[in-house]
């Protein structure tokens, strides 16, 4: 029997997690369904939430014993075995059955028919891609539509054909930053798709663990909405030889680095804007110890705290700086910290921001040479 926060299910986990393993139950993805069950508590209202891709689900047991606010689970997963271990896991929780709606169907088709739908999880295995336009429709206005991708290798540099072909974006494999390219790259491609249907999805919420990239967005309606989220969508230049980065539009690319005369590198299109509401953030550290998470979940949740009062876009390494620079001899973490005032950042364990303009940036670098 295995315990996830108040839930209990009869399952049995092979070494090796895959989609081969019959009823899919990943433990590491606890913390993924620890930050879905954060942000249904802070949504504050009576909600109904759907995960369209289940499979143990897990996610929406964890959601009916642990948030008061979550009044009816839609569960959907087209693999007849696992729902019926739901059904199961049902009984061994003592849920009441009348909060549940169950479907086994193939889920675009399903999501096409749903509405009303407060809070949508699109968990796939893999890519979100096949299954992201039609998880835009079920969300209520002011709903939220929560979107995770497994494929981090993609967007984060390593396929940079399959990036483009399934996210229309270059990746940047050259940065340390990598992975937070990777998710302004997610992040654009979800608020592109909304963008045809006039939906605003404003991104509120995202973070990477591990294997997966995670982004939540807050659904509006209207052409004007849409117009102004779309100017936050832009390009990213970078230089490694002397670490600049920048967000531009496409007009304002240049080749050259305007600080060392360098090649620059190029990603996008993809998002400039914030990744983190502040206030949502304070939301769900305020209100963590009301769901049972993960201590995993709890560090995440600290830096991130941190992060978002330093919202730049890319941030420096430790290791970079000491290879574009030629510095043996670095100080720690911590002295950067303080010399640059700034945070850490989840995405990397030396990385950090800061608010520093690049100018000031390459001034205290050339004082640690001295």
């Amino acid at each position: 029997m295995i315990v996830e926060g108040k839930a209990k299910i009869n399952l049995e986990i092979p070494k090796v997690v895959s989609t081969q393993m019959g009823v899919f139950y990943n433990p590491i993805m606890r913390l993924n369904r620890d930050i879905s069950l954060l942000i249904m508590l802070s949504m504050g209202r009576e909600i109904t939430v759907c995960d369209i891709l289940a499979a143990s689900g897990v996610r929406l047991i964890r959601a009916l014993l642990e948030v008061p606010n979550v009044q009816k689970v839609v569960y959907n997963d087209v693999d007849p075995e696992s729902r019926d271990k739901f059904w199961e896991t049902l009984i061994i929780n003592q849920i009441d059955t009348d909060k549940v709606e169950v479907h086994t169907e193939e889920a675009n088709l399903l999501a096409r028919r749903l509405k009303g739908i407060d809070y949508l999880d699109l968990d796939p295995f893999g890519s979100p891609i096949p299954f992201l336009e039609s998880c835009l429709f079920p969300v209520s206005r002011y709903g939220v539509l929560s979107v995770t991708a497994t494929d981090t290798s993609v967007l984060s540099g390593t396929y940079p054909q399959t990036c483009m072909r399934r996210y229309g974006a270059r990746p940047l494999l050259e940065a340390d930053f990598y992975h937070e390219v990777g998710i302004r790259i997610l992040v654009k491609k979800v608020v592109e798709e909304g963008a045809k249907h006039d939906y605003a999805f404003i991104p509120v919420f995202a973070y990477s663990y591990k294997h997966h990239m995670k982004a939540f967005f807050i659904k509006d309606i209207g052409a004007r909405r849409v117009d102004k989220l779309l100017e936050s969508i832009g390009y990213l230049q970078y230089c490694s030889n002397c670490l600049y980065t920048g967000g531009v539009k496409l007009e304002q690319i240049t080749q050259s680095c305007p600080y060392c005369g360098s090649n620059l590198h190029h990603a996008g299109p993809l998002w400039l804007g914030k990744l983190w509401d502040e206030a949502l953030v304070e939301n769900l550290w305020i209100n963590r110890g009301k769901v049972d998470i993960w201590h995993e979940t709890n560090k995440l949740l600290k830096k991130i705290r941190e992060e978002s009062r330093k919202q730049t876009i890319g941030f420096y390494t430790i290791s970079s700086i000491g290879r574009a620079f030629k510095i043996g001899n670095l100080p720690t973490i911590d002295k950067f910290l303080k010399e640059f005032e700034g945070v850490r950042t989840h995405f990397r364990g030396d990385g950090f921001r800061t608010s520093f303009s690049h100018v000031e940036f390459l001034e205290k670098i050339g004082k640690l040479k001295t």
